[in-house]
């Protein structure tokens, strides 16, 4: 058995732990749980070595222990597949998997071919396809995910933390994942599994263990909780009703609105093939589909990021033809990323300066925004979109993952976009953040903004679109809105099994 007690641990001002506790049963599957900055990662950062607590004890089988490394992780049979990957970008898959547990030949030296054998083993089990070979970088980000976890489990661990490791997946990878822990469970392992996706938690695990504000707030098994009252422990507060939203039937199209984009036969090489969508003002359209089905490549040609080959797209009543996304931006495009750290935070620098990036650039050359008008811009929208920061100077990095994404999201709604785009913008966001950020679209939409928000959330689809297109093989394959949002056809139309007209209306 693993077991901490009162741990705590702080980050100059932050109080990341205050006495939280967590346990670890052998051949349990445990969800840790809770909302960004909740203090679930600094707990499995402790039992992974990376942090060292401040206060409190770790024990393993009842003798307290000390675990001030990674080494030292290891040695007490701790293994850590880590939601920020900790594979070497510039190393091979042979040698990111075998890297610390090399076989070892004559003379001492790394006997390849067992390696190799031993890594193609482990790609068979986990069903992964690539060149062992290749260089991590070179690979799909899923891809990549699944050679953490394989890594991990080539440790032959005792206690598997798994750190919020499905949501790059695909599904077919996301039931192989699901597969192994079970067997892990099955031979006696005990596994910590850290998620945002609340189906998941009633689907695969055991207990569930919920922190909040770095305390541990409850412990209960999944057939004695639901969803509500996670999200109350999570929060504090149970969640509101969801108003019924107006539809306009089952063909789904707004009476009354102007059209603000419609796409024509839209082509991008060799991804997307004869797309038609149309998105009225003040409409919310969703974006769904397996992953690498066109969506990504599809978002980025509206913002000029991604060479349209064929067909049209008529932008507010005029031909779009951005040549790259400053047009866009200009134009009135906003666009929020599912990948913060490449392509929407500035992590080293303020929160203040994360904030009015984007009202900065586009400000008149030679403007000048002052201080004071910086600080009062900043602090406005930090109160309005309800970031929890410590002080506006501190780096955008010392947030949590739900606060980052909602500084982006002000960012741009602070430039009045006429068309907002959102590539899977809640991925690894935790639900509380999670239903923020989807009233802050909300009442943007009604205020009159589009907005386009493509998901691997179908579940937030559901919830937040008024018309749900959904892509297949680079194409649309059907369009749900009213009652026809539902479960069945959602899973058809992913699976190539239904159609549309070449206007976009449902067949």
């Amino acid at each position: 058995m693993f077991e901490t007690k009162e741990m705590g641990k702080r980050f100059d001002a932050v109080v990341a732990l205050n006495g939280a506790s967590l346990k670890a049963y052998p051949g349990e599957i445990r969800a840790l749980l809770g909302s960004n900055g909740s203090g679930k990662s600094t707990m499995i950062k402790i039992l992974a070595g990376v942090y060292g607590p401040d206060s409190g004890e770790i024990s393993v089988d009842g003798k307290v222990v000390s675990i001030g490394s990674g080494t030292a992780s290891r040695q007490h049979g701790i293994a850590t597949a880590f939601q920020e990957l900790s594979l070497i970008p510039t190393m091979s898959v042979l040698d990111n998997l075998m890297l610390g547990s090399e076989p070892k030949g004559k003379f001492g030296m790394v006997d390849r071919a067992e390696a190799r054998q031993k890594v193609q083993a482990l790609l068979d089990r986990f069903g992964i396809d690539c060149d062992m070979d290749a260089y991590i970088q070179t690979l799909m980000p899923s891809t990549q995910t699944m050679l953490e976890v394989a890594k991990a489990v080539s440790q032959k661990p005792r206690l598997l933390l798994l750190d919020e490791v499905t949501a790059p997946l695909y599904h077919d990878e996301i039931q192989v994942l699901f597969r192994i822990v079970r067997e892990l469970k099955a031979d006696g392992v005990s596994i910590i599994y850290v998620t945002h996706r609340m189906s998941e938690i009633f689907e695969l695990c055991d207990q569930v263990t919920i922190m909040r504000s770095g305390e541990t707030v409850k412990e209960a098994s999944t057939n004695e909780i639901d969803l509500d009252e996670i999200v109350f422990h999570m929060t504090g507060q149970y969640p509101e009703a969801h108003a019924e939203k107006e539809v306009a039937g089952d063909s789904g199209e707004p009476t009354g609105r102007e059209v603000l984009l419609d796409v024509r036969n839209l082509a991008i090489f060799p991804s997307v093939w004869d797309v038609n969508m149309k998105a009225y003002k003040g409409e919310i359209i969703g974006i769904a589909g397996l992953q690498g089905q066109g969506q990504p490549e599809f978002i980025r040609s509206l913002l000029g990021a991604a060479q349209i080959t064929g067909g049209s797209v008529q932008f507010d009543g005029k031909k779009l033809d951005f040549k790259s996304p400053v047009d866009a931006v200009n134009g009135g495009v906003g666009f929020v990323s599912g990948d913060r750290k490449r392509e929407a935070v500035f992590p080293v620098r303020s929160i203040s300066e994360n904030i009015s990036a984007g009202k900065i650039a586009s400000g008149q050359l030679g403007a000048y925004m002052t201080g004071k008008f910086i600080k009062e811009f900043s602090s406005g929208a930090v109160e309005k979109y309800n970031i929890k920061i410590g002080r506006l100077e501190n780096p955008a990095s010392s947030l949590s993952g739900g606060n980052q994404q909602k500084l982006v999201i002000a960012r741009w709604i602070a430039m009045n976009p006429t068309l907002l785009l959102l590539d899977d913008p809640t991925k690894g966001v935790d639900v509380h953040s999670r239903r923020e950020i989807h009233k802050i679209l909300q009442e943007c939409a009604a205020g009159g903004m589009t907005v386009i928000i493509s998901s691997s959330e179908y579940e937030e689809l559901f919830g937040i679109a008024d018309r749900i297109y959904v892509f297949f093989e680079g194409r649309v394959s059907d369009m749900l809105a009213g009652a026809r949002k539902t479960d069945e056809l959602l899973v058809a139309a992913m699976m190539g099994m239904t159609g549309q007209n070449k206007d976009g209306e449902a067949m």
